[in-house]
């Protein structure tokens, strides 16, 4: 039931495609980017129900029969492409449920339209096959690609595509609708703004998941013991982080913030620009202890330790390093 009003941020967007829409200029083809939990889905799907809206406005009226049909994935022309496989969108993907149908007329309203969540999966002959469609698309037909790394789609898909590139949205618009919205306090939303990096999808999961609350906990009461344990403790204590693999970079942003809040306690003397604030009195004594070199140094290794990670190297390995250099800093 939403429209373009709902969408956080993205003023500029949101603009775009209503001025397309008010000025009848559609094109056949767009490419949404951007990571997961920007709202790609959501500003496709809205896009879509407008273009199909019996209405014909720059917002969906969510109360026309298009409209119904949309929100309950029963539009006859609209098609969300499926894929028979878990890794990947193949050729014969994109020739049954596009190639073969968008030729069709369309059933009831004035497009056909057709998306493609996660479309860098497609694979290189998926995108072959997608592209001659692209370059000779019925009047009606429009074909929207929603991806997490444009870099995977060719050059010669990107070139014909309208391309749309979500960027992170600013901190204050995803507090105010966490608080808002969420009924999250002011302390804990700083926490879940933080983490997100800009993505609203990311801050809203994190507001509303336990395991997250438990992790950070966890992660937090490790750091204030850590100059009190032995190396065998602290060795244990790496293998036991295993159970947030899964998580381990947002492991690694508690821990990252950890050391920025101390680094701006030491270097402001006040807690209003805090992450951590609940925890103001141990921020404090370890902003005293440490020098900015040691803290600089220990901020160096955490991200180090990320992108080892992320590339692939060994988790465990990383994670003892890591803590055992904070140790020693």
């Amino acid at each position: 039931m939403n429209t373009f009003n709902d969408i956080i941020g993205y003023d500029d967007i949101k603009e775009h495609f209503r001025l397309s829409i008010r000025s009848s200029k559609i094109s056949h083809a767009y490419i949404i980017n951007g990571q997961k939990g920007m709202g790609k889905k959501l500003i496709g799907n809205i896009f879509a129900k407008t273009l199909q809206c019996i209405e014909e406005k720059d917002n969906p009226c969510n109360q026309c029969t298009s409209c119904k049909q949309y929100d309950s994935e029963n539009n006859p022309d609209v098609v969300f492409v499926k894929s028979t496989k878990l890794k990947s969108i193949g050729v014969d993907d994109i020739r049954s449920q596009i190639n073969q149908d968008i030729y069709i007329k369309p059933y009831s309203y004035k497009y056909k339209i057709y998306m493609i969540d996660e479309a860098e999966k497609l694979t290189e002959q998926a995108q072959n096959a997608l592209l001659k469609t692209i370059e000779e698309p019925p009047t009606y037909g429009i074909i929207i690609l929603l991806v997490n790394n444009i870099f995977k789609l060719l050059p010669t898909i990107l070139s014909r595509c309208v391309v749309i590139n979500l960027k992170p949205i600013e901190d204050v618009k995803i507090k105010k609708y966490l608080i808002e919205n969420n009924n999250i306090d002011e302390v804990d939303a700083n926490i879940y703004v933080a983490m997100s990096q800009g993505i609203i999808g990311r801050a809203k999961e994190l507001a509303l998941s336990d395991d997250f609350n438990k992790m950070r906990k966890e992660c937090v009461s490790l750091l204030i013991k850590l100059n009190t344990l032995s190396i065998n403790e602290i060795l244990d204590r790496a293998s036991k982080i295993d159970e947030y693999k899964d998580r381990i970079e947002e492991y690694l942003d508690i821990i990252l913030t950890w050391y920025r809040d101390i680094l701006v306690l030491k270097s402001t003397n006040t807690n209003n620009k805090l992450i951590h604030k609940d925890y103001y009195n141990y921020l404090l004594k370890a902003s005293n202890d440490l020098t900015y070199n040691k803290i600089g140094n220990t901020i160096k290794k955490i991200e180090e330790t990320k992108k080892m990670i992320l590339n692939n190297v060994n988790y465990q390995l990383s994670m003892e390093s890591l803590l055992l250099n904070i140790k020693e800093s």
